[in-house]
């Protein structure tokens, strides 16, 4: 675990040991990553935590570490792939959006979403529609360079991304939370055991070279 509160320096030096990377949810980013002023919707920003994070996403693409974005962590790899972000759903998108934002615990699931037939992530999740929770009220609205949408809410809302090719360039990134629903079915625990596969190869692939 990477605390926030941990210096740039040691960040990078502990990364050099991690063979995978996994972003957690967190507070709203800085809409200046995405060349934007803030809204008066916009939420938190916490400038250390958005620098480290930036930091460290940017070393572990260039080394080609699988990455696996939760939450705020699909929004931050999104951005700091050339994307950007709806600072607040409900006003920039409009009434007929979803409720993004549930009260109840994790383990309870607020809306479905549809994965899309021919991506990596239909491959790893049992079914389809997928039952999620949702904690955002941000959300993707320019895609990063080489990423393409897995999948999404009924309102049009972006649920999910990833690698144009996942078995070349392993980033996934889900806006629900799955680690409060790994025990409804197997589809969000298999995105965890994909993700640490992926860094096994990833291993290997080091270690071979």
């Amino acid at each position: 675990m990477i605390p926030p509160s941990i210096s740039l320096r040691a960040a990078m030096a502990l990364l050099d040991g991690l063979d995978g990377l996994l972003l957690s949810g967190g507070p709203d980013l800085d809409p200046g990553y995405y060349s934007e002023e803030p809204i008066p919707e916009l939420g938190t920003t916490i400038p250390k935590w958005d620098a480290l994070e930036m930091a460290l996403l940017r070393l572990a693409l260039k080394q080609g570490m699988p990455i696996f974005g939760i939450c705020r962590g699909m929004q931050i790899l999104n951005v700091a792939l050339g994307g950007s972000l709806y600072q607040d759903v409900p006003s920039q998108l409009g009434a007929d959006v979803l409720n993004h934002w549930q009260v109840t615990p994790k383990r309870q699931t607020t809306h479905e979403v549809e994965i899309l037939d021919d991506s990596y992530l239909a491959k790893i999740t049992d079914r389809q529609p997928v039952e999620v929770n949702s904690y955002h009220h941000q959300g993707i609205k320019g895609l990063g360079d080489g990423l393409t949408v897995a999948a999404r809410s009924s309102d049009g809302v972006i649920e999910a991304l990833e690698s144009h090719d996942v078995s070349d360039r392993w980033l996934v990134g889900v806006q629900w939370h799955p680690e409060g629903m790994r025990d409804i079915g197997s589809g969000h625990r298999n995105l965890f055991e994909a993700h640490v596969c992926a860094a096994e190869r990833h291993a290997l692939g080091r270690a071979a070279a």
